[in-house]
């Protein structure tokens, strides 16, 4: 909707613009020269001393006023007003432009003269449609030769269209300046309308690469919500056969007093504890996982060159694992961090290796399933410089 209303306003301007390129040396229409001769009679006159003001000609002529209405106004002030009527009556009779009407006034007058006329103009545009009426001069004038082609043609079957030669009348004589500012503002109308339609199809893209990064944050959410309540799962299963509860608490001694006839005492004896022995704790060292995310070597002891992880488990069942916190097996690890350490670790960009020491933030969890350590819940890690 915005871009349409920006198109629209664009097309207006652009309207009003071709509108308003008038030329001054167009042809003004016969209605349209009288009023301008005059307003020059007029302003001549003002500059003499005589005549009225330009409000109180309005006032008197709204729609406009000739040389003749001039006459019935200023003819009792003698000479001063026949010698202006009569040298503007000569030029009445026949047609010109704006420069015409500007070369029969001095300067001075002609600054009180356009303005008047151009406002004038602008407010009866119908004026600015009539077809200027053709000399007399020039009707009459046509040489011999024109006369012969004339005849010519008047005797032909179908004789041809007489060429128009008409001057082109002025539609709304609004003033050059309008018309450039109108181009301008069509031309940055059009200039943000495109630059808008440029920045909304970057917004969808920026919008619609936004969705699909919540989206993957979304799902990695999810599915590390999943491993975490795996991970809390074992570490429950774990931590409930190593702590099983004993048979028997500590002996408790109680005395009940019964009043039957005599009084009678009874201590109950107290029951005998059973005790259990907690599972001991076993550190397994462990190589890199195979693409089934299970360890493929495993061993009791470290062996500098294979041992990348630690797994502690108290049953030999469930364990959580992470790296060895030794600084030759993060070297060893950080050479290929593809292979020993994506497999088992999870964290943000791991697979680009940005310092020298490798910090476990959280074990991961595993399970001891036919025989092979498999892993359930990576680790996460981060790396340091």
């Amino acid at each position: 909707m915005k871009r349409f209303t920006l198109l629209m306003a664009a097309m207006i301007c652009l309207a009003i613009s071709a509108l308003a390129q008038v030329s001054e040396d167009q042809t003004l229409s016969t209605s349209l020269w009288k009023q301008g001769i005059g307003r020059c009679a007029h302003y001549t006159a003002y500059a003499k001393g005589f005549a009225k003001r330009s409000d109180e000609m309005l006032a008197k002529f709204p729609q406009g006023y000739t040389l003749d209405d001039l006459n019935e106004i200023y003819g009792n002030q003698g000479q001063k007003w026949e010698k202006i009527y009569n040298e503007f009556k000569k030029n009445e009779g026949r047609n010109g432009s704006i420069n015409d009407l500007k070369e029969l006034v001095t300067p001075q007058i002609w600054k009180l003269v356009e303005p008047d006329f151009t406002a004038f103009i602008s407010n009866h545009p119908e004026m600015a449609q009539e077809a200027p009426a053709q000399p007399d001069e020039q009707q009459g004038e046509a040489t011999e030769g024109q006369q012969e082609k004339s005849a010519d043609k008047a005797n032909t079957a179908q004789p041809a269209k007489a060429e128009n030669r008409t001057p082109i009348a002025c539609p709304a004589d609004l003033p050059l300046w309008l018309g450039i500012l109108g181009s301008l503002l069509g031309l940055i109308a059009l200039l943000i309308s495109l630059s808008n339609r440029g920045k909304i199809k970057e917004m969808r893209r920026t919008f619609a690469r936004e969705l699909d990064r919540t989206n993957a944050n979304l799902q990695e959410f999810s599915t590390d919500a999943a491993d975490q309540m795996k991970a809390l799962s074992i570490r429950l299963t774990g931590k409930a056969i190593r702590n099983q509860p004993a048979a028997a608490s500590e002996p408790v001694e109680e005395t009940v007093l019964q009043e039957i006839d005599n009084d009678d005492i009874e201590d109950e004896a107290p029951a005998e504890a059973i005790e259990t022995e907690e599972g001991e704790v076993m550190n397994l060292f462990m190589c890199k996982p195979d693409e089934n995310d299970d360890f493929v070597r495993v061993s009791d002891t470290f062996e500098p060159g294979n041992s990348i992880y630690v797994l502690t488990t108290f049953d030999g069942t469930h364990g959580t694992f992470e790296v060895i916190d030794k600084p030759e097996v993060h070297r060893f690890a950080l050479m290929m961090p593809a292979e020993n350490l994506i497999r088992a670790c999870s964290g943000n960009a791991i697979q680009i290796p940005s310092g020298t020491r490798i910090v476990t933030e959280r074990p991961g969890e595993a399970e001891f399933i036919d025989g092979k350590w498999h892993i359930v819940v990576k680790a996460i890690i981060h790396y340091e410089g």
